[in-house]
This record gives structure tokens, C-alpha cells and sequence, in this order.
């Protein structure tokens, strides 16, 4: 479905968001227009601290702050589950309690609940607590203190303001909460009447009632899933889009790590048309002044696509764009200027597994997909 002929109504206000469903045949249909949104940028309320033990890790895992982190159990089978850690940080490292050759990690963060169902004959091989950018800080056999149940965040409210519903919109919203629209997804347009950001929101209504803005328009109270939400980091990152797609290279510098991750996140989901896969060229990467591996990754999609560009937001991700589908596929070559520049801003991101830095991770994993990586 395109936005442009949807973006025009008879108001002194323009139209900054669509409400988007699907039909039967699971087409894009749109259910309703309007103005404003309320509660877009909340942030959910932090989950409780906990404290987790790591066991049975080699030696090398160092104390300090890791910030968003993630413990992912691995099973032989290839099955993956994660623990989303929040504000995590390794408390100590201590010899281990079932092994002296070994040690075993302390760390204190607040846990989600994980989101997996795994057959108990298929048991996990091993742990490892993962940095947000996709670097192992320890590997471990199991984890003390991970299977408990957790409660779900409470979900939070959206309140959509001067709303004009289509019909399928008025009729499910006749119903409170029916069935359709099912699916639903809220669509931020920028200030050409690009799609800025698209969210899965659902259908979750509380109340309606006869809008703020006046004429027929209506405000909608729903509620949402509360890891579903940009936060409060990326309002002055939208701020900035919202008179279209970033022209200027290196328009992301101002923003600090969460602002820069949020910057990613919105190159991700705003889906710049990009054409057919190309291949072939020489890119260059500036590598100084990145300060953390969400700069990194900004000035790689910059590099390689131009300002406002996405090419990855971690290693996995990397990895992804780098089969196709985000405008450049291998081979190509990436000039790495101030590469060591890089690596020294980014020490604290170094795998204990490997010694290897981040950047020297990301340059391997670059090369093994047919990237003649050049360290400048």
C-alpha cells in the first residue's frame, strides 16, 4: 500500500500516521488516518535486578559494565533461545565452584522473560552472554538463577489523537475489541509523506471517544506491548528525520550509543527503496571518532548506501545484509581508514574467548562473506 494517497485531508493539520491492517488475503489495507500519537516514546519500567551465575567458563572474562547484554542458550540441535539482559554488568569472576581450571561469572541485571519453547530432549550445550553489538564476553555451561518464571511487562498506553477510521476500523472498533483488524501496524510518515517507521501495535482498544482536535475525528486509547515502543531515545533521532531521509554524512555523531541504535533502528524499518542488489566497487569507511559499535555500525550503512543507510546493527545482522536484500552484496571492497583508531575506541568490546576486538571481529566476518576488507 502506498501512503501518498492517503496523506491529504481537509484540516489545518496534516496526517502523520496511518493505522495499517490486512485483508483476507492479507494485502495491506488501511484502517485509519490521523494526526498525532500519545505515548510513543515511553519508556517501559525497568525489569527487577537479578543476580545470575555463569559456571564453567574459561578464564578471561573481566568485571565492568556491559550495559544491554543478552545470555543465549545453545543446544546441538541449533536451537537458540535468549534472555534479554538490561543495564547488565559483570560483578565478578570468581574460580569455579565445580571446576578451579574454570571460573565462574557473577552478573547483576535486570532479566525479560524469555519468549521459547524447547523439547527437553533437546538440552542446552552451553550459555553465552552476548554483548548488545554481538560480542561473547564468556561462554558457560549453565546458569545459575535463569530458570524462574518471570512476569510479562505490563503493556503500556498509545493514544492515537485526532483519528479518522476507515470502515473496517469503525467496525472493529464498534466491537471494542474484535477480531479484525488482527494484525496492525502504526506507520510514521515523515514531512514529505514518506514512511518514516512502521510498528506492530495490534488492536488492543481501551476506549474511544470523540477526539481533542474536534470535527469527526476520534482519540483511540490503546494498549501495546511495552517492548514495542521506540523509547524516549529515539525522539530526537525522529525529530531529525522528520523532514525526510538524512542528506548529510555523519548526521548520527550527535547522538550518544542509545540514540545511535535508535538511528538504526529507524534506517531499518523506514525501508529506503534501494533497487536490485549491486556488487562490485571500492567504499570507503572513515574509522575515527566512532566512539561505540553503534557509530560503527551508522558510518558501515553510511559507507556503503549513502546518509541514513542501514547495513546491519550487530554481527548477526551484518551478516544478513550481507546475503541480500539491502542494495550491495559481495564482492566489494571496504576501505578501513583509521582502523586502529577504531579498535582502540572500541577495546572495551573485546571477546576473552578470542582477544579479538570488535572491529576485527566485524573486518573477519566482512571477509569471510567475500569482502576484501583493507585496514588503512
Amino acid at each position: 500500500m502506498q501512503p501518498v494517497g492517503h496523506r491529504e485531508w481537509e484540516r489545518p493539520f496534516p496526517v502523520r500516521y496511518l493505522i495499517v491492517g490486512e485483508d483476507e488475503d492479507g494485502e495491506e489495507l488501511l484502517l485509519g488516518r490521523c494526526a498525532a500519537v500519545e505515548g510513543l516514546f515511553t519508556d517501559p519500567a525497568p525489569p527487577p535486578r537479578e543476580v545470575l551465575v555463569l559456571r564453567g567458563c574459561a578464564p578471561g572474562a573481566a568485571v565492568g559494565w556491559l550495559g544491554p547484554a543478552e545470555i543465549v542458550g545453545r543446544t546441538a540441535s541449533g536451537f537458540d533461545a535468549w534472555w534479554t539482559l538490561v543495564d547488565a554488568e559483570v560483578l565478578s569472576v570468581a574460580p569455579g565452584a565445580d571446576d578451579s581450571a574454570l571460573v565462574d561469572v557473577v552478573i547483576g541485571a535486570g532479566v525479560h522473560p524469555a519468549d521459547w519453547h524447547r523439547n527437553a530432549d533437546d538440552p542446552f550445550v552451553r550459555f553465552e552472554l552476548v554483548t548488545r553489538r554481538g560480542a561473547v564476553r564468556a561462554t558457560g555451561r549453565a546458569v545459575a538463577g535463569l530458570a524462574v518464571d518471570r512476569p510479562a511487562a505490563d503493556p503500556l498506553p498509545l493514544r492515537l489523537v485526532g483519528c479518522e477510521p476507515a470502515e473496517p476500523m469503525r467496525a472493529a472498533l464498534r466491537k471494542r475489541r474484535g477480531p479484525h483488524p488482527g494484525y496492525t501496524e502504526l506507520w510514521s510518515l515523515d514531512d514529505t509523506g514518506r514512511v518514516m517507521d512502521r510498528r506492530a501495535i495490534g488492536f488492543d482498544v481501551e476506549w474511544t471517544r470523540p477526539s481533542v482536535l474536534g470535527g469527526a475525528l476520534v482519540d483511540v486509547l490503546l494498549t501495546v506491548e511495552a517492548d514495542g515502543l521506540p523509547g524516549s531515545a529515539a525522539r530526537a533521532v525522529w525529530r531529525q528525520w522528520q523532514a525526510g531521509p538524512p542528506r548529510q554524512a555523519g548526521s548520527w555523531r550527535g547522538f550518544d550509543a542509545a540514540g545511535r541504535h535508535a538511528w538504526l533502528m529507524l534506517a531499518l524499518r523506514s525501508g529506503r527503496p534501494l533497487g536490485p542488489d549491486r556488487s562490485g566497487g571500492e567504499y570507503h569507511l572513515p574509522g575515527a571518532d566512532l566512539r561505540n559499535a553503534s557509530g560503527l555500525h551508522c558510518a558501515i550503512g553510511e559507507a556503503l548506501l549513502g546518509p541514513g543507510s542501514y547495513y546491519g546493527w550487530g554481527l548477526d545482522a551484518l551478516s544478513d545484509s550481507l546475503c541480500g536484500g539491502f542494495g550491495l552484496v559481495p564482492p566489494f571492497t571496504l576501505v578501513w581508514h583509521d582502523f586502529a583508531a577504531t579498535e582502540e575506541e572500541l577495546a572495551a568490546d573485546r571477546d576473552p574467548a578470542t582477544g579479538l576486538g570488535y572491529p576485527e571481529e566485524l573486518a573477519r566476518e566482512l571477509e569471510r562473506d567475500g569482502v576484501t576488507v583493507v585496514r588503512a
